[in-house]
C-alpha cells in the first residue's frame, strides 16, 4: 500500500500517537467504570507486607509491561483477541488500543517489531480506593514499524515525527487487580 501524500501519511502516523473521536465512544462501550471489590487480607510473603509500597509498584510495573506486551500483539495482528489486553487494559487504555486497531484495519496496516518501554512507577496510592498509580515511561518506537498488513513492506512516516518520546501512564485497581487505564504521550522526546 503506497501512500500517496503527506496528508495520508500524516493520519497514519495519528494512528499511533493521539485518540480520535471513536476512542471517547469506545470507552463509553469498554465496560465503564467496574466496582472496586472489598479485597481480603491474604497470605502474602513477609516483604509484601513489610513495604506494601515497594510491593504495588512491581505490580504495577507488571501490569504496564503486560499492557504493552498485548498491544504489540494486538498492533501485530491487528485484532484484539487472545492478546490478554483485558487484563491490563481499563477505560481510555483499553479504548485507545480498540480504536487504533479499527483505524489499522481500515488502513490495511500492522506494526511489526516492538517499542522499548523504561518505564517507573513514580507513585502510588494505597489509601484511595480504588488505588491509584502513576507511571513515566521513555518509550522509543524506533523499531517498531508500520508496515502494509498483506505485504508486510514498511510504510513511510514522517522524518519529523519523534521516535523516543515520555508517556505518562496511570494505572488503578480493578477487581482489586492493577490495570493501566490511561496513557498521555508526550510532544517531546527522552
Amino acid at each position: 500500500m503506497a501512500l500517496s501524500s503527506k496528508a495520508e501519511i500524516r493520519r497514519v502516523s495519528l494512528i499511533l500517537t493521539s485518540a480520535s473521536a471513536a476512542v471517547a465512544l469506545l470507552a463509553g462501550c469498554s465496560g465503564g467504570k467496574a466496582e472496586e471489590k472489598p479485597t481480603t487480607p491474604s497470605s502474602a510473603p513477609a516483604s509484601a507486607s513489610a513495604d506494601p509500597q515497594a510491593a504495588a509498584k512491581a505490580e504495577v510495573a507488571t501490569a504496564y509491561r503486560g499492557y504493552w506486551d498485548a498491544q504489540i500483539k494486538a498492533f501485530e495482528k491487528v485484532d484484539v483477541r487472545d492478546t490478554g489486553l483485558e487484563n491490563y487494559a481499563f477505560e481510555q487504555a483499553y479504548a485507545k488500543v480498540l480504536a487504533d486497531v479499527a483505524n489499522m484495519k481500515i488502513k490495511g496496516s500492522a506494526m511489526r517489531g516492538a517499542p522499548e518501554i523504561k518505564a517507573e512507577v513514580t507513585a502510588v496510592s494505597l489509601e484511595e480506593t480504588p488505588k491509584k498509580a502513576t507511571i513515566t515511561d521513555c518509550v522509543d518506537v524506533s523499531k517498531w514499524t508500520l508496515v502494509d498488513a498483506k505485504t508486510g513492506n514498511a510504510l513511510e512516516l514522517p522524518k519529523e515525527r519523534l521516535t523516543r518520546f515520555i508517556v505518562n501512564a496511570t494505572a488503578r485497581t480493578v477487581d482489586g487487580k492493577w490495570k493501566i487505564i490511561e496513557l498521555q504521550k508526550q510532544d517531546r522526546t527522552c
